[in-house]
């Protein structure tokens, strides 16, 4: 970090708080009421706080090597120096997509590519899933959707910048299953058919979603200003990154109450421990409405699933 920056953070956020008092003072609980006057009184993001909090704990090892002070008050503040809060923090203030949004942004897509971001809000699919999908991995009869191959870029060859992309399969959580397998929504394969229809498949792979050209595979260089940008400004949709899409799949099925087990399988990620993290604002409050189920079930007269089923 630069001394002007550095400069900045003490006269910013360091000086003002703890004034004239010497270093050799400061106790732990000193630290943690600085973090809390930054978020509170500053209003300072937690990216913000993370890296003022990183200064000022390489001062107070700077001062501990010169036998300045005996010890670092910042090594016994928990959680200040990671990145989980600001990823918490983060994902509470994402933009989320509403329905609308959503369906105003599919219409409005490249029709080449509306497919595209129809498997991404629809299966949940990242980017370079749904650019790398093809017929093969489509079973329209059973529903599902195998997702076992992503475009990637690596852009570490001399030849230059994306000189790199391949399709390769996706990193196996367990052996023997490169991938996952999700549910087709008949829409999605209404619009999945569709394409297959009108766009056919490109290659030996037979890819939905070649570049523009049919020469080669789609770079996500050209994805963002010619497909996602057109989606939304076409559809009237605030800027949002693509990502959004999946993060509106992986809600709604929350919403629904699609079991948590379910959704990290579709999703791909290693545990439920994720989706915590990601959708933490739906879990909370679980605990009143799992009372207010209850009571609705517990009336007279009531829907009994259970006895439905036992007729089927």
């Amino acid at each position: 970090m630069p001394f002007s920056n550095g400069r900045s953070i003490l006269n910013t956020t360091i000086e003002p708080f703890f004034k004239a008092r010497s270093i050799v003072s400061l106790k732990v609980a000193d630290v943690e009421q600085w973090l809390l006057w930054m978020e509170r009184d500053r209003k300072l993001s937690a990216r913000t706080r993370r890296q003022r909090f990183s200064f000022f704990s390489g001062m107070m090892d700077w001062a501990v090597a010169n036998e300045i002070i005996g010890r670092n008050p910042c090594k016994k503040v928990k959680g200040a120096g990671s990145r989980a809060k600001e990823i918490r923090e983060h994902k509470s203030t994402a933009r989320r997509l509403t329905t609308r949004e959503v369906l105003a942004m599919l219409d409005a897509a490249p029709p080449r590519y509306r497919a595209m971001l129809w498997l991404m809000a629809g299966c949940g699919l990242r980017l370079g899933e749904a650019m790398a999908v093809s017929r093969d991995q489509i079973d329209f009869k059973a529903e599902t959707l195998r997702v076992d191959f992503q475009i990637a870029e690596d852009g570490d060859t001399e030849s230059g910048k994306n000189s790199a992309i391949q399709r390769r399969h996706i990193k196996a959580r367990d052996e023997g299953e490169p991938g996952r397998t999700v549910p087709l929504p008949p829409n999605v394969a209404f619009e999945l058919r569709r394409h297959i229809k009108n766009h056919g498949v490109w290659g030996p792979e037979r890819l939905l979603f070649p570049n523009i050209t049919r020469t080669g595979y789609l770079y996500a260089s050209y994805f963002y200003p010619k497909i996602w940008m057109e989606a939304l400004g076409k559809g009237q949709v605030k800027y949002c990154k693509a990502h959004s899409l999946r993060h509106y799949y992986g809600s709604r099925l929350l919403y629904a109450g699609v079991p948590e087990n379910d959704v990290a399988d579709w999703m791909g990620h290693s545990s439920t421990d994720v989706l915590r993290e990601h959708y933490h604002y739906i879990f909370e409050g679980a605990e009143q409405r799992g009372r207010a189920a209850i009571a609705t079930m517990l009336t007279p007269g009531a829907d009994d699933p259970t006895e439905a089923s036992e007729v089927a």
